[in-house]
Formats: C-alpha cells, sequence, structure tokens
C-alpha cells in the first residue's frame, strides 16, 4: 500500500529567492534530479525482481502519467528489461459517449473503456504470445492496428500499463500479485500567496489549461468548465488507487509555479478578457447549446485562480531541460 509523501510547501517569497541566472539554474536541477530520484528507486525495484512481468501506472488528470512512462520505459530498456508501453486511453470504446446533466462529454469513467479487450491483450502479453496493440484516433472514434505495434514478449520483457484507471481492481486483480507491481503518480504540494493558495489539484488544472490552450487549440475558460467532470471520476478512484499501489511518486516540480502556472494565469486572462469582449468561442467540451455547462462558475473558478497566482514570478518555459515531465504541459 502506497501512501502520499510529504507535501511540498512553498511560498512567493520562496520561489523569488529562487530567481536570478544562478540560482535558478540549481533550483531547476535540484527539483529535476529530486524527481529523478524517485524515478531510479522504483525502476531499480523492477529490475532487479525477474518475476515481474507486468507494471501499472496510474495517476489523476495532468499528473504526468504520459511522460513518466516514456522516461520509464527507456529506463528499464536500457537496463535489460524490454520494456514494451501500453496507454489505456487507445482502449476507449467506440460507439457514443455519455454525457453528463450540463453537457460533458465522460472520457474519465472506466465504463469508457473496452476493459474486455484490454485483459485479453493483456493475457497475451503475460503468456508470452504475439499481441497486436491497437491506436485509438479519436478524431473518429475508431480503433487501428498498426504493424509497429505487433508484439512478440520474450522471457524477461515488461509490460508497463500506463492510465487514469491503472489500478482499477479489475485490472490488477487479473494477475499474479507476484509478477506485477502498481504505481500511483500525482503532484503533491501547494503554494502560498498572502491569505491566498494554489493546491495539488489547482496545479494540475493550470498544467492542464497550460497544455490544452497550446498543444490542443483550446481555451482556458473551457478546460476549467470542463473540470467538474474530472472532479466527480477523481473522487471515486483516487483514494483506492493510491493504497491498490506499491508505489507513489510525487510529481511536483517546485520550479514549474512559475512556469506552468504563469503561462496558465496568462491564458486565463485572455479567456476572460475574450469573454468581456464577446470574441471567446464557445467550449468544445460540452453539447450544452449555449456552449458551456456552467459558465458562472468556470468564471468564478478562474477568477480564483488568476487571484491565487496573481503574484507568482515568472520565467520562460524554454528554462525546463528537454527530459522533462513539464515538457507534456508546455
Amino acid at each position: 500500500m502506497a501512501e502520499l509523501s510529504k507535501l511540498i510547501e512553498l511560498s512567493v517569497e520562496d520561489l523569488e529567492n529562487n530567481l536570478g541566472s544562478n540560482r535558478l539554474s540549481q533550483f531547476i536541477e535540484e527539483s529535476e534530479q529530486n524527481f529523478l530520484e524517485q524515478v531510479k528507486a522504483v525502476a531499480e525495484k523492477v529490475i532487479e525482481n525477474k518475476q515481474i512481468k507486468i507494471f501499472f501506472i496510474s495517476g489523476p488528470t495532468s499528473s504526468g502519467k504520459t511522460t513518466f512512462s516514456n522516461h520509464f520505459t527507456s529506463r528499464l530498456s536500457a537496463a535489460g528489461r524490454k520494456t514494451y508501453l501500453l496507454s489505456m486511453d487507445d482502449y476507449y470504446k467506440t460507439e457514443e459517449i455519455s454525457y453528463d446533466s450540463d453537457g460533458r462529454p465522460d472520457l474519465e469513467s472506466i465504463e469508457t473503456l473496452d476493459i474486455g479487450l484490454m485483459l485479453d491483450d493483456i493475457l497475451r502479453f503475460y503468456e508470452g504470445r504475439e499481441v497486436s496493440f491497437p491506436t485509438f484516433v479519436f478524431q473518429t472514434r475508431t480503433r487501428i492496428y498498426e504493424p509497429e505495434k505487433i508484439i512478440r514478449p520474450e522471457v524477461g520483457d515488461v509490460l508497463v500499463i500506463e492510465g487514469l484507471h491503472g489500478l482499477s481492481p479489475e485490472i490488477i486483480n487479473f494477475l499474479p500479485a507476484e509478477e506485477s507491481l502498481g504505481l500511483f503518480i500525482m503532484p503533491h504540494g501547494r503554494v502560498h500567496s498572502d491569505a491566498r493558495m494554489l493546491s495539488g489539484t489547482d496545479i494540475r488544472m493550470l498544467r492542464r489549461i497550460s497544455r490544452d490552450v497550446r498543444q490542443r487549440g483550446s481555451s482556458a475558460l473551457a478546460t476549467i468548465d470542463y473540470w467538474p467532470m474530472i472532479e466527480r471520476a477523481e473522487q471515486d478512484f483516487i483514494p483506492g488507487y493510491l493504497a491498490a499501489a506499491d508505489f507513489y511518486i510525487n510529481t511536483l516540480l517546485p520550479y514549474e509555479f512559475m512556469v506552468t502556472a504563469t503561462l496558465a494565469r496568462d491564458q486565463i486572462h485572455v479567456s476572460l478578457d475574450g469573454l468581456l469582449k464577446g470574441t471567446l468561442q464557445p467550449s468544445r467540451n460540452t453539447i450544452n447549446p449555449v456552449g458551456w455547462s456552467d459558465l458562472p462558475r468556470a468564471v468564478k473558478k478562474a477568477m480564483q485562480l488568476t487571484e491565487a497566482s496573481a503574484n507568482l514570478p515568472s520565467v520562460s518555459p524554454s528554462v525546463v531541460p528537454e527530459t522533462s515531465i513539464l515538457q507534456e504541459f508546455i
């Protein structure tokens, strides 16, 4: 059973004290190194235990699962444990999705996944049989099969399974416990600014805003408007999945409050300004005919985030190392 590590607590003054070219470089290096030490400790457990065939990775949205999983599989393979990565997102059901009462699509619950097909593929790998992993095309909601994802496992190979529900009972209980391990990852920290605070949940929201705007052409307000769907799903699974994990890794990098948080803060200002001017495009994350699931609630949360992050010092995303987990969000 894994437990959350000590909460990382920072103040705006702490961040400001780490500005300046020399100190900032050291602050970034220390943040990244602390994270890498956590990764190394878990990877060594898998490398040393030749019984392990399957490794599960779970965590809430914007925890850095994708980047972490890629680094993790590379580390294992480099140490002689050839490792393959299976993304649970590729097992979304192809039929129409459901929506909540406000029009938000449900992309979070485990019912959106074809668990039967996934377990069949995992079993084929576990038994050493050839398996073809799918790729899910979100634009068309279809599943395709590509030659490069045909796997022929050999003795000693490891399958890393990454996804929101990577530690759900129906998945992890499918295999012998002695031949699998599980990891839960999530940023666990907060920053204080006067009487205001950004929590770990807030930093995940800010990470996602930064990613959605810069990589998916969304708006900050659209991400915030969708967040209640995410929140409901997380309340149901986080405690149980953490308890089911063998390891926990804190993916918070202290310097990110000056990067992803401030990028997202600026994008929230853009959204609110566009809303006032009437130029903001409606959310694409809802079927509500008014274009938003709950605009007053989203605006209220947007204001809270901007107020809490108003005094955060800002640094360019160019300072983020190419191998950093933060690259997923900038």
